[in-house]
């Protein structure tokens, strides 16, 4: 008589997009990458969905939301993070309407309709982000924050500033089956940005971790220390790693990989890649490298990895 013993992760990250703010194949490039055929250079802009204790987070909403929302299935949303105010990570932040819909006066007015299509009940979607980012949003699209007379629905939102939480005070989502939450401040150029850090306990209390830093050149050493005092073990390192050369505003491989070493996941992957090298020679390029970063190569000679992340990827914790 055989047993099969299913082992349920405390917590699943599927990354939904992994490229840049083209996304990949670009518009009208017939270079190699965007021709190919392998899946793993077809990228999405970048998102992601974080699910624990059958609740669901969604990491960005950019323009390509709705068809990674339909090709993940994605039935419920309990919570929003935005990492900052780009379009390629918040364009498609009116897809959110189905979630939690707020109707127009003009519908309300209408009984038939009013009943059909009740507003959403409380406060709204929470959605995470930094001051700054909540701000913007405020001012950018107006519309859901203000009572229209016409037209259909709109999202009803409900934004919280994330700036006064850290290691020693998590923000904690769920009831039972908690996950904390620590925000990670980086600089973009000159753009703020915030990632996080998403951390379960198991049952001796050890912390669990998937760390999310995308759209960053800079993560400063009093947020590298965050990570690392937040993370406990961090099983996953999800880092914007854009190409091999430099770029003023987000990390190139080498940058990435020097980070990678300091945080010191069991497995790093690189997001918000573009078009200039395909998937396999991105890890060769990753193997040719791994020699200059000491602490990144005794993680892989212990079974860890680093390597490109590509849409579709299921990392658990």
């Amino acid at each position: 008589m055989s047993f099969i013993f299913v082992i349920i992760p405390f917590m699943k990250m599927t990354l939904m997009g992994t490229g840049t703010s083209h996304g990949v194949p670009v518009i009208a490039c017939d270079c190699d990458v965007c021709k190919s055929t392998d899946p793993h250079n077809k990228r999405f802009r970048c998102s992601a969905l974080l699910e624990h204790a059958g609740q669901s987070f969604l990491i960005d909403v950019g323009p390509d939301f709705r068809t990674q929302a339909l090709r993940q299935n994605i039935k419920r949303l309990d919570a929003v993070f935005i990492t900052h105010s780009h379009a390629d990570h918040l364009h498609g932040i009116d897809d959110l309407r189905i979630f939690s819909h707020k109707n127009s006066t003009a519908m309300m007015k209408d009984s038939v309709i009013r009943n059909k299509y009740p507003e959403t009940d409380g406060a709204g979607l929470s959605v995470y982000t930094s001051e700054r980012t909540k701000n913007h949003i405020q001012s950018s699209f107006k519309y859901i924050f203000v009572n229209h007379d016409k037209g259909g629905g709109s999202p009803k939102l409900n934004l919280i500033a994330v700036d006064s939480y850290d290691a020693s005070n998590p923000l904690i989502l769920g009831k039972d089956s908690k996950i904390e939450v620590v925000p990670v401040p980086m600089l973009h150029g000159n753009h703020h940005t915030t990632g996080f850090v998403f951390s379960v306990r198991d049952s001796s209390e050890e912390k669990h971790s998937i760390v999310y830093l995308t759209d960053c050149h800079f993560i400063s050493d009093e947020s590298i220390q965050r990570v690392k005092i937040a993370g406990g073990q961090i099983e996953h390192l999800v880092i914007d790693a854009l190409r091999e050369r430099e770029h003023s505003s987000h990390c190139n491989f080498l940058q990435a990989m020097e980070y990678a070493g300091r945080i010191g996941a069991r497995h790093s992957w690189f997001t918000h890649i573009t078009h200039d090298m395909g998937h396999p020679q991105i890890q060769d390029y990753i193997n040719e490298h791994l020699g200059n970063f000491p602490e990144l190569a005794e993680i892989v000679q212990r079974g860890g990895s680093i390597s490109p992340a590509y849409d579709g990827l299921i990392l658990e914790a």
